[in-house]
Formats: C-alpha cells, sequence, structure tokens
C-alpha cells in the first residue's frame, strides 16, 4: 500500500480490525470478517495511493463501528444501556444508493458475495 509510506500504518489498521472482531464479534461473524479482512488487505498490498487513501478511510470507519457498537452491547449485556436500542446496537449496516452507484462492476460482485456469505454463516 503504496499511499502512506509507512509500513506501519496498514499492519497496524489490520491487527486492530482483527483484535476488534476477536473481542467484539459473535464466532460466525468473526470468522467470515477474519477471512475477508485478510482477503482485502492482501488485494490492496499494490494499491496506487488514491485508492489506498479510501481504503484506509473505509476499514478505519468499520474499525470504529464494530468498536462502539460492540461496546454498546458490553454495556446493554452487564444492564448498563437499555436494550431497546438492540437494533442500534447490531454490526453492519444497509449500502446506501449513492455509495451503491459509486461502486465498480468487482465491487457491487464482491459485495454480493459478501451478502451471501454472511447469510451462509448467519443460517449455520
Amino acid at each position: 500500500m503504496a499511499a502512506t509510506g509507512n509500513r506501519r500504518e496498514p499492519l497496524s489498521l489490520y491487527k486492530a480490525v482483527l483484535r476488534a472482531h476477536q473481542r467484539y464479534l459473535p464466532h460466525e461473524m468473526r470468522q467470515l470478517g477474519d477471512a475477508y479482512v485478510k482477503s482485502e488487505f492482501r488485494l490492496h498490498r499494490t494499491a496506487k495511493p488514491e485508492q489506498a487513501v479510501d481504503f484506509f478511510r473505509e476499514w478505519s470507519t468499520y474499525l470504529e463501528h464494530v468498536e462502539q457498537t460492540g461496546r454498546k452491547n458490553q454495556a446493554t449485556d452487564a444492564g448498563l444501556l437499555d436494550s431497546a436500542d438492540s437494533i442500534a446496537n447490531q454490526f453492519g449496516r444497509d449500502v446506501d444508493d449513492d455509495t451503491r452507484a459509486s461502486f465498480s462492476e468487482e465491487q457491487l460482485a464482491q459485495l454480493q458475495k459478501l451478502r451471501e456469505e454472511a447469510e451462509k454463516a448467519g443460517k449455520s
């Protein structure tokens, strides 16, 4: 990932995402998430600088989401938050139409594949 010039940044983000998965995600989601993270970081090792900037921004946003949702779920489980907000404490989010419209064919295919894998994981 040529964008940073510093090999530690991608590695640090990669490890932080895997740690968040370990700490907060249910087992089935963690298996799928870990495999996806490893694959995406491997594929983007040689990304162009402009692609790498977007890549890091999106993964940083994802990491924030997992950590915030995980902490909310832990607080709810401990009785510190009202469980009525459980929908807000779910992992993941829908991709809005504007974002979806900006995806390439390859990204749309990847999104569909991820959806199918997530559905399979949810059934097992």
